[in-house]
């Protein structure tokens, strides 16, 4: 680092504006990647009891003394704005023993957003896409609200820890990276304001950003990262100025897509406000939980069980799920529904699996009437077997009606 720079930041940490960390007071260093400004260390901060992340502050010393001067002003706000739960906390520098200057900063244990989504999508229900998108937003509205354009932001700059959404790198590489001409923007195309593809003289803004949160929103959808198949940035650029987006997700609310694609308009103006982004993601959460809820009653009367145990399951796993869901999926009366003998196959393979039910109530109802009529009938049908062989075999039953 430059001499002018160093002075400026340890005036800068001298005045208070900036906290400072005993670098004795870390340790256990492991390399875990590269940053904006060099490599990334985790190590241990014995006194917090916290593990932290390390970002080297390597900076181009040709760079002009204004922006060294507006990157110090950058870690002065990232101090400041840096205490939302949405995004990744900033506790200060250290000087290591090399004499070089890091950051502080909070680790994420969950790596970033797009390797979070290619190890975990499979598991995920929609809930889990819309709380992730709902908080990556809360977090990006925090720093529109204190007038900080992130303008590069993308599922490698979302870290995650303890399965939360946290945004990193806001501010802090906006000045620095393009006045050394080593800005990652065209590393992540996809992203990027097509505005400023067109001109990079563009004057990148907040709707920039919501741009880049409506690519975000469909790789969340999606589990992989947008336009895999174009193999170089000048492909992607010249496709996406010609208008072209990603294909909607087939299981995807509609509503999500109308949102995405609202936020990735060509044109700035039809993008919406951060915040409408966020109160149209919360409206969709409480909203797919009793979608969920009406579907897995439909199914159940419709003696679709199957099906029903699936969605009472995925009920369950939803943080909003409450006392009567736990009711519905334990507990389920098929009395008098009279869902039909031709259902017993499928009844029997529900009730081969570990379920959350505890009690079921066939009473006056074909499946489970008893009667001589019935025995003569029905008991011959192998279905009946297949319903003893599974009540049989289920461990999670305590009261059975019939």
């Amino acid at each position: 680092m430059a001499n002018i720079p160093k002075e400026w930041l340890e005036k800068t940490i001298s005045d208070g504006h900036i906290n400072y960390i005993e670098y004795n007071k870390l340790s256990n260093p492991i390399e875990t990647g590269n940053g904006a400004f060099g490599n990334v260390f985790k190590y241990d901060w014995k006194d917090c009891e916290l593990t932290v992340a390390l970002k080297c502050l390597i900076i181009n010393t040709s760079i002009d003394e204004k922006i060294i001067k507006d990157f110090i002003d950058e870690l002065k706000i990232l101090r400041k704005v840096s205490c939302h739960p949405c995004n990744i906390t900033f506790y200060g520098v250290t000087k290591s023993s090399y004499g070089h200057y890091n950051m502080i900063l909070e680790y994420a244990n969950e790596g970033t957003l797009r390797k979070y989504l290619k190890t975990n999508f499979t598991r995920l229900q929609w809930t889990d896409k819309l709380h992730i998108a709902k908080e990556i937003t809360f977090g990006l509205l925090f720093l529109h609200n204190n007038d900080i354009v992130h303008r590069d932001l993308h599922s490698n700059n979302i870290l995650i820890h303890e399965g939360k959404p946290k945004i990193t790198d806001f501010g802090l590489s906006k000045q620095i990276n393009e006045a050394s001409k080593t800005s990652t923007a065209f590393g992540m195309v996809a992203y990027v304001d097509p505005k400023y593809l067109d001109d990079i003289k563009y004057k990148r803004n907040k709707k920039s950003d919501v741009y880049s949160i409506g690519v975000i929103l469909w790789e969340i959808s999606s589990g992989r990262p947008p336009f895999p198949y174009i193999d170089t940035e000048f492909k992607l650029a010249f496709h996406i100025l010609k208008g072209n987006r990603e294909e909607s997700i087939e299981d995807s609310p509609t509503q999500y897509i109308k949102l995405y694609k609202q936020c990735w308009d060509n044109d700035p103006s039809n993008r919406p406000e951060t915040k409408l982004i966020l109160d149209a993601l919360e409206q969709l959460i409480p909203n797919n939980i009793k979608n969920l809820r009406k579907n897995a009653h439909e199914c159940l009367n419709q003696g679709e069980f199957l099906k029903a145990l699936e969605l009472f399951e995925k009920i369950l796993k939803n943080n909003h799920h409450n006392f009567e869901d736990k009711k519905s999926a334990s507990s389920w009366n098929l009395s008098n529904n009279r869902c039909g003998s031709n259902k017993i196959y499928e009844l029997s393979k529900m009730l081969c699996k570990d379920t959350t039910l505890t009690s079921l109530d066939l009473s006056n109802n074909e499946l489970g009437t008893i009667n001589a009529g019935f025995i003569t009938s029905f008991f011959k049908q192998s279905g009946i077997k297949a319903l003893t062989y599974a009540l049989c075999k289920n461990s999670t039953l305590t009261s059975l009606n019939l």
